[in-house]
């Protein structure tokens, strides 16, 4: 900002990956501004007093400035004045605009050139998708979409070869707060779009130009000179860059993606320009560097090539996704530091004028003002003669005779009268200057104690100032809110109002609902009694029906024990002479097919068929050996019964064995008991997969086709039985997979002797009462299996294969 308000140029820009705060670094926030805002606050600071009047300096459009007559400048602010009549625009900004009275300034000001005026002129543009936007410029209708759009402008270069925006907007500004204003007005037009990484990403790159324009006074400092060739232009850029973006983080589709692409694309044309600045540093080469690939750095030319200092603010967010590009970044900072561009010396035009005339030409208007108004007329005094005069002219000093002595003592008298006059003089004088000096200090005591008293009234007005503007915007706070409540209030009473006559329709259906309810209540209790007395005829018929059914299969069930006892007794006289162990497991054998309801246990089915058709013995559903093969339990053997329903699986499926092995499905627990025996299940040879807990997945699985099951059960005698089932895993007509089993293996414990001391040749007493107690149990717990209550499985051991009796 100091070179700018000594007529050189700046660059300065951000740079850093998406996301990571550029935006918010230039432009910041009203309570802590960003460099714009600081920027704009400073020079307006330092050119207040010293500002042209409006209008005064006009752009040629040529990036060039002429200089008007004063008339033509109030003719222009009068024309201003008028159009901002007829638009209806107030002195208020903008409602869409931001707030800006609760602003924080920057009061930070720069010494200038007293001896120039100045005026400040305001452009902003952006770069999208390698065009460039007049951000300041109305927008003009599209004749195809019939939509308001920018216009593209394009870079020219002047008679300086200084790259610039041809018909770009500048617009004068005067305050800080009219700067602001023009800049929020380009923000509403800027390309702005939401990615994954950033709610608000840039989509272009925005050039926020500063230029101020040094008019030098004339030779008495009342006004500015009228020629254009005396005034220096200096600018000042302020460049938002767009983050660096990568696909894979960003998300961005479609018109993001392009738009992230020419992003890319210039910031890379910007390094390879660096790079090639620094290359040719390093080496001496004369290599060009690529401005033209793009119209960001095509603008930027001259800055390159040394008329102007350029700074570049370097912006990271410290998130670890963006790590690899933040290293990027630095690498490219750190070789920008390294670049050194040889910048030619700015000579400014010395126009030969009294430094400070301005200054002068105030104090001596001040004092012009002051003599006349005490009533002196300066113009009409004539002119005084000079107050201290040493003497009169000098005596003649020409020597007319060689023997002339009056001359000498003339010179010698004249010289001493000088000397006593000049005495006179110096005391008077020094009088005179003790008399100033006293009147002087005076003064200046007075000066300070006015200044001491004007800083506290200033202050006391600012802060009454700051006060009543606190107070305003309480009061318009106040009345807004006023107006809200007012608003509610109005809608309250509306809806009060349909609220009362909803809820008097409401009465009116409640009286009239209570009067069907009380009619629907008792022709309802009638109807209730009338089927409490239908359902309890009826549930008293079901209970006799209940009652005979059980009765019945009461029956059933005494015959067949008494079938089974006979079976069991007849079988114990023959095998007299077989061990003990063996009749426990002919009865547990006999208990096993009971269990499963084989036909062919029935004595006399033929006899007991004629008698009565009875359906046959269901089994317990709480054991799973209890349960009924349906292809072999409904029909007795022999006969062929065709099936009331269709086919859902072939049981003599096969796998064709050119597709390969078998591929089993190992169902076991998760822990399994030690045997400790010699023989010991062996994993199976073939593909397998072994799971504890069966999902709908495993069996799913086309290439499935067998499957085993591993269980141990604790025997009565407390051996430990494995059995392993082995079946067949074949398709249904729906789609599914069944498991059709074929195949039992077991291996379990005995003792030599059958676990007994006694003779297997003879049976005692209490052998045969055990067998007795066992037949009884097994009827209780058939009984109870068949009245509904819980079964527990039987623990039976028998041998591996057993064919059926």
């Amino acid at each position: 900002v100091q070179d700018l308000v000594k007529g050189e140029n700046g660059l300065l820009f951000t740079y850093g990956v998406t996301g990571s705060g550029k935006t918010h670094t230039m432009q910041g926030s009203l309570e802590d501004g960003g460099i714009m805002n600081r920027v704009i606050d400073v020079v307006f600071n330092s050119i207040k007093e010293v500002q042209t009047r409006k209008f005064r300096v006009v752009p040629d459009r040529l990036n060039g400035f002429e200089i008007v007559s004063d008339a033509e400048a109030a003719q222009c602010r009068q024309t201003e004045m008028i159009n901002n009549m007829k638009n209806g625009k107030s002195r208020k900004a903008n409602s869409s605009n931001p707030d800006l009275s609760g602003r924080i300034i920057e009061d930070h000001k720069l010494s200038i050139d007293e001896d120039y005026q100045y005026a400040m002129f305001i452009s902003y543009v952006e770069v999208y998708n390698n065009y460039i936007y007049d951000l300041l410029d109305n927008p003009e209708k599209d004749i195809v979409t019939g939509k308001p759009k920018l216009l593209s402008k394009a870079l020219r270069e002047d008679s300086y070869r200084n790259m610039f925006v041809g018909g770009v907007t500048e617009v004068e500004c005067k305050t800080p707060e009219e700067a602001l204003q023009a800049y929020f007005k380009g923000q509403k037009q800027r390309k702005v779009a939401q990615t994954v990484l950033n709610l608000q990403s840039s989509r272009s790159h925005s050039i926020f130009n500063i230029r101020l324009a040094s008019i030098p006074y004339d030779h008495l400092g009342e006004d500015i000179m009228t020629d254009p060739s005396v005034m220096t232009i200096s600018q000042l850029a302020l460049v938002d860059l767009a983050g660096s973006e990568k696909t894979s983080r960003t998300g961005n589709v479609g018109e993001r993606l392009q738009e992230a692409s020419k992003i890319n694309q210039s910031l890379m044309t910007l390094r390879s320009c660096i790079e090639i600045l620094r290359e040719n540093q390093q080496t001496g080469g004369n290599k060009m560097v690529p401005f033209r690939d793009s119209r960001l750095t095509h603008l930027f030319r001259n800055y390159f090539e040394g008329e102007g200092k350029v700074k570049m603010i370097v912006c990271v967010n410290p998130r670890v996704g963006d790590f690899d590009e933040n290293v990027n970044v630095m690498k490219f900072a750190e070789l920008t530091q390294e670049v050194e561009i040889e910048r030619p010396q700015v000579v400014r035009f010395d126009l030969g004028m009294t430094p400070g005339r301005r200054r002068g030409n105030q104090l001596y208007r001040e004092a012009m003002k002051r003599v006349e108004s005490e009533g002196v007329n300066i113009q009409d005094e004539e002119e005084k003669p000079l107050l201290y005069i040493l003497s009169n002219e000098w005596p003649s000093l020409e020597l007319t005779q060689c023997d002339e002595e009056d001359t000498l003592p003339n010179l010698i008298s004249f010289l001493k009268k000088r000397l006593e006059t000049r005495r006179a003089l110096l005391q008077d004088s020094e009088e005179n200057h003790a008399k100033f000096r006293s009147l002087l200090v005076k003064q200046e005591e007075e000066l300070i104690l006015l200044r001491s008293q004007n800083a506290t009234l200033t202050s006391q007005i600012e802060a009454e100032r700051r006060k009543s503007a606190t107070l305003e915007k309480r009061l318009s706070n106040a009345e807004t809110a006023n107006k809200s409540l007012n608003e509610k209030v109005v809608t309250l009473k509306d809806t009060k109002v349909l609220l009362e006559n909803d809820l008097d329709e409401m009465e009116l259906l409640l009286n009239a609902e209570q009067k069907d309810k009380i009619r629907a209540k008792q022709k309802y209790r009638q109807k209730y009694i009338s089927a409490k007395e239908k359902l309890e005829h009826e549930h008293h018929r079901i209970n006799h029906m209940k009652s005979l059914k059980e009765r019945e299969n009461k029956e059933k069930m005494k015959e067949k024990l008494e079938e089974l006892n006979q079976m069991v007794l007849g079988s114990n006289y023959v095998e007299e002479n077989q061990e003990n162990v063996e009749n426990g497991a002919r009865v547990a054998s006999a208990r096993a097919k009971f269990t499963v309801s084989d036909p062919d246990l029935t004595v006399g089915q033929d006899r007991l068929s004629r008698r009565r058709s009875r359906s046959p013995l269901k089994a317990s559903s709480s054991d799973p050996r209890l349960s009924l093969n349906p292809n072999t339990a409904a029909a007795a053997p022999g006969s062929a019964r065709k099936p009331s329903v269709p086919a859902v699986s072939n049981a003599r499926h096969r796998r064709s064995r050119s597709a390969g092995a078998d591929t089993w499905l190992e169902h076991r627990p998760l822990h399994t008991v030690p045997l400790d025996t010699i023989l010991q299940p062996s994993p199976l040879k073939q593909r397998r997969k072994s799971v504890g807990k069966i999902e709908e997945k495993d069996l799913i699985n086309s290439k499935v086709n067998k499957y085993l099951l591993t269980t141990q059960n604790q025997l009565d005698d407390g051996e430990m039985e494995t059995r392993l089932y082995k079946g067949n895993v074949i398709p249904t007509s729906s789609g599914g997979r069944q498991v059709v089993l074929n195949d039992v293996e077991v291996l379990h414990q005995e003792s030599p002797d059958g676990g007994k001391a006694s003779s297997p040749k003879k049976r005692s007493f209490e052998e045969y009462r055990g067998i007795s107690d066992r037949i009884a149990d097994l009827q209780v717990r058939c009984g109870q299996a068949i009245e509904g209550n819980p079964l527990t499985p039987a623990l039976t051991r028998s041998k591996a294969k057993r064919s059926r009796i």
